[in-house]
């Protein structure tokens, strides 16, 4: 971690005008009332987001330039509204009793570190004094007692507001016919036949049309990404559905299992569904576009794959678990989630009319 923040380091540098690196590390990037904002300070605050933009988008690209600059400029704003909150609190007398700053250290020793040695340890590895790092703690606690008092205490979401909210946005919460999908996969092995393939989905069909469990089918022979879960796929809008999968599921109610059909692809995109009855004769096909466009419909009489348009890559069985018509959430439902909505944007709101009031009464200036 250590090696690659310096790696961020010298690639920020390196698009900064040249400097003495000690110069620029101290150099002042903004002031906040008394307060002093360093290269440093921008430097460690924004590391973790230049860090990510690193190993998204490599050293010399454009989009990491970007995002680095914006992770700076997002930083120096940061730690001059911290400075700001910090310097309200200090000239607006209040106190904060050195016990709490106390509790709030012994949480952390145990919840980060297990003891004061490995504390003292970290702390003398990162160059860092016992001081340096109660004061880091004591800002933490201001802040965020500063920020209860004039943020998260004036919150009030009333349950008209929930519902005022719920009615001017009811299309966000309608519901298209939803359902929830067990599936068999069988995949052709390259160079196999698809024959062999078709025979085991067969024989699985008739096994479930016997009594046997279709999850645990799933779980001994498909070869999905859901085979520990049963072949489950979940709940899916059936206008999300590939066309082909959907109109396989459309006829079948809750509980019933489709006949075995399988996956055709062509070059240029299109794919096939093929049907094939409970002897595992293949019946006929339906070709779509690669944009889920019906195309044409063949019918085929023979029980093999010869002279059919693509041959078959994959072999499913499908089972209905359940369906839900189409409906609107009710409030009593989603009422949580439209609160935590409001909430955050109330947060938001008052938070900007905070840090709004200490710049009008502060003075900053940036460099």
């Amino acid at each position: 971690m250590k090696h690659l923040c310096s790696i961020l380091l010298v690639a920020v540098l390196g698009a900064l005008p040249a400097l003495a690196q000690p110069e620029l590390r101290n150099g002042i990037v903004a002031l906040a009332n008394e307060a002093i904002v360093t290269f440093q300070d921008v430097e460690l605050a924004s590391s973790a987001s230049i860090e990510s933009a690193y190993r998204a988008h490599g050293p010399n690209s454009a989009q990491f330039r970007q995002r680095v600059s914006e992770a700076r400029s997002d930083a120096v704003e940061q730690l001059v509204e911290r400075h700001l909150v910090l310097s309200d609190f200090k000239t607006g007398g209040r106190v904060l009793p050195e016990s709490i700053i106390d509790e709030r250290i012994k949480e952390i020793i145990r919840e980060r570190y297990g003891n004061r040695v490995t504390l003292t340890k970290t702390l003398q590895a990162e160059n860092t004094t016992f001081e340096s790092f109660r004061q880091r703690i004591r800002d933490d606690v201001i802040y965020s007692v500063m920020d209860r008092h004039n943020v998260r205490e004036a919150i009030l979401i009333s349950p008209m507001k929930i519902e005022r909210a719920y009615q001017t946005n009811l299309a966000r919460f309608k519901l298209a016919d939803q359902v929830r999908l067990r599936v068999i996969v069988l995949k052709r092995a390259p160079g196999g036949a698809a024959d062999e393939v078709r025979a085991l989905a067969t024989e699985i069909w008739n096994k479930v049309q016997g009594g046997a469990s279709f999850a645990e089918m799933a779980s001994v022979h498909s070869e999905g990404s859901q085979r520990k879960e049963g072949g489950d796929w979940g709940w899916f809008e059936e206008s999300k559905l590939s066309r082909g999968f959907a109109e396989v599921a459309a006829p079948l109610k809750s509980g019933e299992v489709s006949g075995v059909f399988s996956l055709a692809r062509e070059p240029e995109g299109s794919y096939w569904i093929y049907a094939y009855d409970r002897a595992g004769k293949i019946l006929g096909g339906r070709k779509y576009t690669e944009k889920e466009v019906f195309v044409e419909e063949k019918k085929f009489d023979q029980a093999g794959h010869d002279g059919i348009p693509a041959q078959p890559l994959e072999f499913y069985l499908l089972k209905v678990d359940e369906k839900k018509t189409a409906y609107t959430r009710p409030l009593t439902e989603v009422r949580d989630e439209i609160e935590r909505e409001l909430v955050a944007q109330e947060r938001a709101r008052l938070r900007q009319q905070w840090i709004t009031r200490l710049r009008a009464k502060s003075f900053v200036r940036y460099f």
